[in-house]
């Protein structure tokens, strides 16, 4: 797998994973009961363990796009400060997320498999835990859209194929 492919399906499912979470709320889930909270976590994990591939490979070989040709002034400056944030809301929002897991006061059966909590009595890091983690998925959320509109100008205003670098290649056709 060469590395475009690797960070393309790295790309397509943290989205995937994302629209997932923002589909269904936290109040969605708790009012669903404890299986839908153990699918809310188990997806928190697999989500996690993406996010930990795709970190993991950017801290060994760096950023894996470049800002182009086409792109100038700012937004060139700017480009590879945009990528890290996203990385880093991210990691930002998983480690809270996993947090609430970890230091709520009851059992959460990630899948229905894979306990998380209760540890010892943390429940105002729980509390804590769980607003930074709302914080940071809206901020994460409103960069993500950010980079999308970004990307979208890109590939049709500068016409520098930005979109074909981004998507699989099944999808070239139709940009």
């Amino acid at each position: 797998m060469t590395r475009r492919t690797a960070v393309t399906w790295l790309l397509w499912s943290s989205l995937a994973f994302l629209v997932c979470f923002v589909a269904v709320e936290p109040e969605d889930v708790r009012d669903l009961g404890a299986a839908a909270l153990g699918l809310h976590a188990g997806v928190g994990v697999l989500f996690a363990l993406v996010v930990a591939v795709w970190f993991g490979r950017y801290l060994a070989r760096g950023l894996a796009g470049r800002p182009g040709p086409k792109l100038t002034g700012l937004a060139r400056q700017t480009h590879p400060w945009r990528h890290r944030a996203l990385y880093s809301g991210l990691v930002a929002m998983l480690a809270a997320g996993g947090l609430i897991g970890i230091a709520a006061p009851y059992v959460v059966a990630a899948f229905g498999v894979l306990p998380l909590g209760p540890g010892p009595d943390l429940r105002s890091l729980h509390g804590a835990a769980q607003g930074i983690h709302e914080v940071v998925f809206s901020l994460l959320i409103a960069g993500v859209v950010l980079h999308a509109v970004f990307h979208l100008w890109r590939h049709t205003a500068l016409r520098d194929d930005a979109l074909r670098i981004m998507v699989p290649r099944t999808l070239h056709r139709w940009l």
